[in-house]
């Protein structure tokens, strides 16, 4: 769209099997600030790391229900969030009133403040209005966000057959706010093949398997042609998510309703298809670039998780970085991952 991408490093896609972990598509554009064009730039999804937003909201939860903080499709009050000395928290529909919200709900309206709750449960405490934060729990906290994370693959290595994988940015150098903003996606910096990792978890019923590019080792044959399969590069899993058949039915749910649901809160309505049934999470993430003159200009990383099973029984697990984007309401997110999961349910 005209002017939007301004500072924006490009847009990055991959598309995973979510079963095996082949790597179907690793995919990138990468554009120079100031610059009309785009490079090719399929590395990028595995080097470069952008704050995610929402779509980390699946594994918020488990990093609450695994430790007592909440339990099942516990109701919470989405309502502002306010810390002593910190700016309000909001969700994007606060302004709309106070709403008692179940945790399917939390993912479907993508609430921050049902996230920011867990945190500070994680902390110990419980939220009332003008409260302090407590640093007494603050590692211990953050550490089960972090610990839950890295179980769905964000924040670790994801096991690529590729050298030179970032395990995204993880600050060791917090306070206890930003324990509650890495509860919704504001802290720490992943990978677009991470957020596939993690959605793909989701998809196949709890493993975080590895990805890979390589799907068979062939001998040599005559003549330097590719000769007989020696070996298939098998299905890594890597470990099984601390969620029980329950609670992951409840992210699936979640993740269904953003796209499906009929609320007018629901997130992801662009993503839904009728050819092919997806689920999925967006990410709205507030960032900020620097113009040529130096001045700072607030920006939004645009994200999406997803996944669907195609009609030849693939299931498929896609994730989609668009950092720095200047249009809130843009939804290139959104239909990138439709036009990806249409594409493929055409031609397979």
């Amino acid at each position: 769209s005209e002017n939007k991408a301004t500072y924006s490093e490009g847009m990055y896609a991959v598309v995973m099997n979510a079963e095996t972990g082949a790597v179907l598509a690793m995919a990138g554009q990468k554009h120079e600030q100031g610059a009309q064009d785009f490079k090719a730039d399929a590395l990028g999804t595995i080097t470069d790391v952008f704050i995610p937003g929402s779509v980390v909201k699946g594994a918020t939860l488990t990093a609450g229900w695994r430790s007592g903080a909440i339990y099942g499709d516990q109701v919470l009050t989405d309502q502002p969030i306010n810390i002593a000395g910190s700016p309000s928290i909001t969700s994007w529909f606060t302004d709309k009133g106070s709403r008692a919200i179940t945790a399917t709900q939390a993912l479907e309206y993508s609430s921050n403040t049902y996230m920011v709750q867990i945190a500070i449960k994680l902390l110990g405490q419980q939220y009332v209005p003008g409260m302090s934060l407590s640093t007494d729990n603050m590692e211990k906290a953050m550490t089960t966000l972090r610990d839950t994370y890295a179980e769905f693959g964000m924040g670790v290595s994801t096991g690529l057959d590729l050298p030179g994988e970032s395990e995204g940015y993880i600050s060791k150098n917090y306070n206890v706010a930003n324990v509650l903003t890495e509860a919704f996606g504001q802290y720490d910096s992943y990978t677009t093949i991470q957020l596939a990792q993690y959605v793909a978890s989701i998809a196949n019923g709890g493993k975080r398997v590895a990805p890979h590019i390589v799907g068979g080792i062939y001998d040599a044959g005559e003549n330097g042609s590719l000769g007989t399969l020696a070996s298939t590069v098998d299905t890594r899993v890597l470990n099984t998510l601390p969620l029980d058949s329950e609670q992951l039915g409840l992210i699936q749910q979640g993740f269904n309703d953003v796209v499906n649901s009929g609320s007018s809160l629901a997130t992801g309505k662009a993503m839904a298809s009728s050819i092919i049934p997806i689920s999925g999470k967006t990410g709205t993430a507030e960032t900020y670039a620097t113009d040529g003159s130096g001045n700072s200009v607030t920006t939004v990383n645009l994200n999406a998780v997803a996944y669907a099973t195609a009609k030849d029984g693939t299931k498929l697990a896609v994730g989609i970085m668009y950092p720095h984007a200047l249009d809130w309401k843009s939804k290139a997110h959104q239909n990138a991952v439709k036009a990806i999961m249409e594409l493929y349910q055409n031609t397979h």
